[in-house]
């Protein structure tokens, strides 16, 4: 597939993008539980044909799936070392991980990735004390996160001929440090709505200081219910509004295809 990048969005952080006959993934995570909304009927299988596959953190709802779609691709995978401990423990080949801990200029010839250190939201007391009733009727999340610890967080800036789009995995960054981030002023920002009760107003602050020409929220739905919930979007849309006026804002639909000149259409 040639021409203008197409981005797929799959739930969670999760993104497919096909651009320049390649196709690359950012925390693919697909297999959920039976009562997540909305539901992910996608596989790893389907994505056998990913090239790269790029990791924010640790995380099940990041990690989870990479054993099973790099077996079926042959992708490579670009991580921290903790994750890449925690795949090659799973199965993955050491010849598939390449360990980057921010501060790397990856070049892939017709797209550009750059790296930078983050780091992951730090749970709020409500959120916590809200959510251990459904973690501990919920033991498997338990065992997840165990299983799979954080490690450090990474950002990804991709420079895809131009169009410059940047994904977080975390919202752990402070506007200050957003606006630090030496990858310029991106055309897309991909900001992650989980983790805290006030993350739509911590969301939408970060967004305002690295000032995208166009923001797509991710990661707001409820992934692994009961100890995830879905995001009401419209405080975050609000205050982006408010904040970033000339700022595009665009919602895609789990496993909808859409290019950067939908995106721009929106207001």
């Amino acid at each position: 597939m040639t021409g203008e990048a197409i981005f797929q969005w799959l739930g969670t952080a999760g993104f497919r993008i096909w651009h320049s006959d390649k196709v690359f993934l950012v925390d693919p995570y697909l297999t959920r539980n039976e009562r997540a909304k909305p539901r992910q009927d996608l596989r790893p299988a389907d994505m056998a044909g990913a090239d790269y596959i790029f990791l924010s953190h640790g995380h099940f709802d990041h990690l989870f799936d990479i054993p099973a779609i790099v077996d079926a691709s042959g992708a490579t995978v670009y991580c921290s070392g903790v994750a890449s401990k925690t795949l090659r423990r799973l199965g993955v080949p050491s010849t598939k991980l390449s360990v980057v801990s921010g501060g790397e200029s990856l070049d892939f010839g017709m797209f550009k990735v750059g790296v930078a250190a983050s780091r992951h939201i730090r749970f709020d007391a409500r959120l916590v004390l809200g959510t251990l009733p459904g973690i501990l009727r919920e033991r498997r999340a338990l065992k997840l996160f165990d299983r799979m610890p954080a490690g450090p967080v990474l950002i990804t800036a991709f420079d895809l001929d131009g169009l410059k789009v940047v994904h977080l995995g975390s919202m752990g960054l402070t506007p200050e440090q957003a606006a630090a981030l030496r990858f310029g002023v991106p055309d897309i920002l991909l900001p992650p709505l989980q983790g805290h009760t006030d993350i739509c107003r911590r969301a939408a602050a970060v967004t305002a200081a690295i000032h995208p020409r166009a923001v797509i929220p991710q990661h707001h739905d409820d992934f692994f219910p009961p100890i995830s919930r879905t995001i009401d979007l419209e405080p975050f849309r609000r205050m982006v509004g408010e904040l970033l006026p000339e700022c595009s804002y665009y919602e895609p639909e789990m496993n909808q295809k859409f290019t950067a000149a939908e995106v721009f259409r929106t207001t």
